[in-house]
């Protein structure tokens, strides 16, 4: 065991989030929670991680939908689920430690020290041995995490990038989050007669080359990658390995720590509902990409 974090990183809607949720599942790790969130001052409402572990199956249903589903769209969850100790990126105990948003990790007046202070008492307050984060931001701050966390690991996760278009072209958020290498949202690039395919393609691009760029600085023993294509072809093996790269023993609780989390392929997708032209305009952006990640 050991009690560096795991930070994930990759481009949004490549199982970035599953991944997170799986692996919280472990009864030794620790995560920042929907209460941290709220509170970043209070690092210590951690300890409501405790309480989510020991109610399993109100914790699937709430994780996952019962199953397969990371994320929750299109409708507004009830109470008691949205109070229910879950994980999220939790931004907000980045930012009390001084670290923006839209930054590379290079701003002035970060505090490493409240990070790792926030970090350990989210470990200790919660049981666990290793803290596992995923923040999509932080795939351009892998240097600023290193630098906190110089035994931290890095787990890449990556995904064939026409079915990351057509992903993000279809979540509910997309459509008015700011585009952190363009400077605006997708609306306004629609507005501007842009196409917006282009500008889904692109984002896996970018996600991609600073997730690669960051983890230059990492050395070959502190970093993982797997693909959305291995985790839902065989998730045990692929999770159970993760688990062992983390410090997370794979055969906890009798390894049935993943039991009831379904990992569907929603991977050809794109095949059936991007037409000749929307894929044309995707492989022209993404394929040099694709062509060194093996997709094509």
């Amino acid at each position: 065991m050991s009690e560096a974090p795991v930070f994930l990183v990759g481009a949004p809607r490549s199982a970035t989030s599953l991944v997170y949720k799986a692996l919280c599942l472990h009864p030794d790790a620790s995560y920042i929670s929907n209460w941290v969130r709220r509170a970043p001052f209070v690092p210590q409402l951690a300890a409501l991680n405790r309480a989510a572990a020991r109610m399993p199956t109100l914790r699937l249903e709430t994780w996952f939908s019962g199953g397969d589903n990371a994320y929750v769209y299109g409708r507004r969850r009830p109470v008691w689920q949205r109070a229910f100790p879950m994980p999220v990126e939790g931004e907000p105990i980045y930012a009390r430690a001084g670290i923006g948003g839209d930054t590379n990790g290079l701003n002035r007046g970060v505090d490493l020290e409240r990070l790792r202070s926030s970090f350990t008492t989210m470990r200790r307050a919660a049981g666990a041995s290793t803290l596992v984060n995923k923040r999509v931001a932080n795939n351009r701050r892998i240097p600023l995490l290193l630098d906190a966390f110089p035994d931290a690991r890095f787990v890449e996760i990556v995904r064939d990038g026409r079915a990351v278009a057509l992903s993000l072209a279809n979540v509910d958020w997309w459509p008015d989050t700011v585009v952190w290498w363009c400077g605006m949202t997708p609306r306004q690039w629609e507005a501007e007669g842009r196409d917006p395919w282009e500008l889904c393609a692109r984002t896996w691009v970018e996600e991609l080359h600073a997730t690669e760029h960051g983890l230059r600085a990492v050395s070959e023993r502190q970093q993982l990658s797997i693909s959305y294509e291995q985790l839902v072809r065989d998730p045990t093996t692929t999770l159970a390995g993760v688990a062992a790269f983390a410090g997370l023993d794979p055969d906890a609780s009798a390894g049935q720590w993943l039991a009831g989390v379904q990992f569907p392929d929603r991977n050809d997708a794109w095949r059936q509902r991007l037409d000749a032209e929307a894929i044309a305009t995707i492989e022209a952006v993404e394929g040099e990409d694709l062509r060194r990640r093996g997709y094509v």
